[in-house]
């Protein structure tokens, strides 16, 4: 097993578990308990989990930025509006990235335009557009991270610098005027800066609670994409100072 893929095997681990302790993991992977410290160390600088004596334990802010299930059924109307809304953004024809997150998962079953190659790292709009002859899919390669239902590194970074995008489609945790888009993942957030540097139209779905709000690792500033697409419960005031820095759908 390469390192990479141990890491992100320990990272499912400790998801589903809530912690692990080194000598546990040391002997599960058959390699040193030096070289699990290593490990963990590694992933509590990306942010997902947080280094205890002894071992590792999932962060507190992690079990909802990070976990997909638990961010499905919140604010679902306003999510479906967005989704709808960057669905009749997609152009015929064309190459578009479609990212993980709540939204694209709704996004995707609301998309119908002809002749589409989607590329993707996401489970849930895998499991929809494999259904569908007519669209080419582009499966990145990687790591499956379960909580949050994607397939993350080097391999699909690799794949991504290959690739031309049309448009793109993904998620943030926090957006703010001075930091800009941000996310509680460094994994996350390389790929989307691959993504942003390799396509011409980059969309951002965000329900309007994720304005003003700072996650741990920046992905872009605001400058960098194409638009932000919200739903219609982003106050006046909000949107106005926004709109000044990055186009503003509203749904």
């Amino acid at each position: 097993m390469f390192e990479e893929e141990r890491r992100i095997s320990i990272l499912n681990k400790i998801q589903a578990s809530g912690s692990a302790n080194v000598s546990t993991l040391a002997k599960r992977y058959q390699v040193s308990e030096s070289t699990i410290r290593r490990d963990l160390t590694a992933l509590e600088n990306t942010g997902l989990i947080k280094r205890t004596h002894g071992g590792a334990m999932i962060l507190d802010a992690m079990k909802i930025d990070y976990n997909y299930n638990a961010k499905r059924g919140i604010n679902i109307s306003q999510k479906l509006k967005i989704a709808q809304a960057a669905a009749a953004l997609v152009k015929p024809d064309s190459t578009i990235f479609l990212g993980t997150s709540t939204i694209t998962s709704l996004m995707v079953q609301n998309l119908h335009v002809k002749n589409l190659t989607v590329a993707t790292n996401s489970l849930d709009v895998i499991n929809v557009l494999s259904q569908r002859q007519e669209c080419n899919l582009i499966i990145l390669g990687g790591n499956y991270i379960h909580h949050a239902r994607t397939i993350e590194g080097m391999s699909g970074l690799q794949q991504i610098q290959q690739i031309h995008f049309q448009q793109a489609f993904l998620g943030a945790n926090g957006i703010d005027i001075s930091f800009g888009l941000s996310t509680v993942s460094d994994i996350e957030a390389n790929s989307k800066r691959a993504i942003i540097k390799n396509c011409s139209e980059v969309y951002f779905l965000c329900e309007h609670s994720k304005f003003d709000k700072i996650s741990q690792y920046k992905i872009a500033d605001m400058g960098r994409i194409t638009a932000l697409i919200t739903d219609s419960n982003i106050s006046e005031e909000m949107y106005s100072e926004y709109q000044k820095h990055c186009h503003i759908i509203r749904s």
